[in-house]
């Protein structure tokens, strides 16, 4: 044997121990495939029901502020006034996409309190909806005026 073979020439792997690396391979790929199917199916949202509902309008006052009216009575709500940043920040991104998808300023926005604590602002014609509980108590209290959310006073332990 010369040197120029020795330095060059690799093990050959044949018969059983190639066999073996192809089904490891094989068993690897089909394992890694339904585990990804299996958490795709086994995902499931937590049923949310919807404890009070509100149909809500928003408009530009005069004066600068937001009057809110109630969409179905036609009662006028308290009004945003002042900076309010947070309440103007929300629905101005809403009446924003609302507008690029050829919707009208005055049609109504849904305002839900969930029996997840959630509460949360959702404009029926674009789809969008703002969970406004992520923002915090002080965020969605300029909102949650709008609902007559009751909860109930601790009372202690109930033996």
């Amino acid at each position: 044997m010369s040197v120029s073979t020795r330095l060059t020439s690799r093990p050959r792997v044949e018969g059983a121990p190639l066999i073996a690396i192809g089904l490891l391979l094989a068993a690897t790929i089909a394992l890694s495939g339904w585990s990804a199917h299996e958490k795709r199916t086994q995902v499931s949202a937590p049923v949310v029901a919807v404890l009070q509902t509100r149909a809500l309008q928003f408009l530009d006052g005069a004066d600068g502020s937001v009057t809110v009216r109630d969409a179905i009575s036609g009662e006028s709500l308290a009004p945003i006034v002042g900076e309010a940043g947070f309440a103007r920040g929300v629905l101005r991104g809403l009446a924003q996409a609302r507008l690029r998808q050829g919707g009208r300023p005055h049609e109504p926005f849904e305002l839900r309190h969930e029996s997840d604590g959630g509460l949360k602002l959702s404009d029926p014609v674009t789809g969008r909806v703002v969970d406004l509980t992520v923002f915090g108590p002080s965020n969605v209290a300029a909102f949650q005026q709008y609902l007559e959310i009751r909860t109930r006073p601790y009372s202690g332990d109930r033996r």
